[in-house]
């Protein structure tokens, strides 16, 4: 799981003029439902064109750094929503871990971080106990790396069930108001990776 970057300028291409403005977002919403079909998403509760469900996960949280020592803070969504949004749930597991890995280094290559806001879930409940402590160590490391994401410990699976999500992994872009405008559920397809990729940057775009 690679949630973001260092800061860097965005690059602009012919298309980084031809970005989506606010009454697009309707449009790309019914795109993308037309594109791939209303029953891609249909056994879960992650639906394009309405906002993400809320859920609160009080049993682990959010990472916080504290000098060398960490602690977890209870996590609710929605929060403060300011900007585009992208939302990652994933097993804590060895393949779960790096399902969407392609996508994020992308992002972290092509986007301008300070343009949206990332969190990471992952969900320890489907993680061997004797191997929990080490995944926990991880996502620590990594929110010291990428101190701009939002990293948090899901230890009963509460987002798997609140968004009902049979495949346990998913990868969510959201306007700045939380309304979805692309999913992934489970491993992604190179389209799918393409696709995600195109609408966060048309989002972001029309900010």
């Amino acid at each position: 799981m690679n949630a973001t970057a260092p800061d860097h300028k965005e690059p602009c291409s012919g298309d980084c003029r031809t970005g989506f403005k606010a009454a697009g977002i309707a449009l790309l919403a019914a795109i993308h439902l037309l594109s791939f079909g209303l029953t891609a998403h249909a056994s879960s509760a992650i639906v394009i064109g309405k906002p993400l469900p809320p859920v609160t996960i009080n049993e682990g949280g959010r990472v916080v750094l504290n000098g060398d020592d960490y602690s977890v803070a209870p996590w609710s969504w929605p929060g403060s929503l300011e900007k585009v949004q992208v939302v990652q749930y994933v097993p804590g597991t060895r393949q779960g871990g790096g399902l969407y890995d392609p996508l994020t280094e992308r992002m972290q290559k092509e986007l301008d971080i300070e343009r949206y806001e990332i969190t990471a879930i992952v969900n320890l409940d489907v993680t061997s106990g004797f191997i929990k402590p080490f995944v926990r160590s991880a996502v620590v490391d990594e929110q010291r790396m990428f101190t701009r994401a939002t990293l948090i410990l899901d230890e009963q699976g509460v987002g798997q069930s609140a968004w009902d999500l049979p495949q346990q992994a998913t990868f969510v872009v959201m306007d700045r108001g939380g309304v979805v405008a692309d999913v992934i559920l489970g491993p992604p397809s190179e389209a799918d990776l393409e696709r995600s990729f195109r609408v966060l940057r048309d989002l972001i775009l029309s900010e």
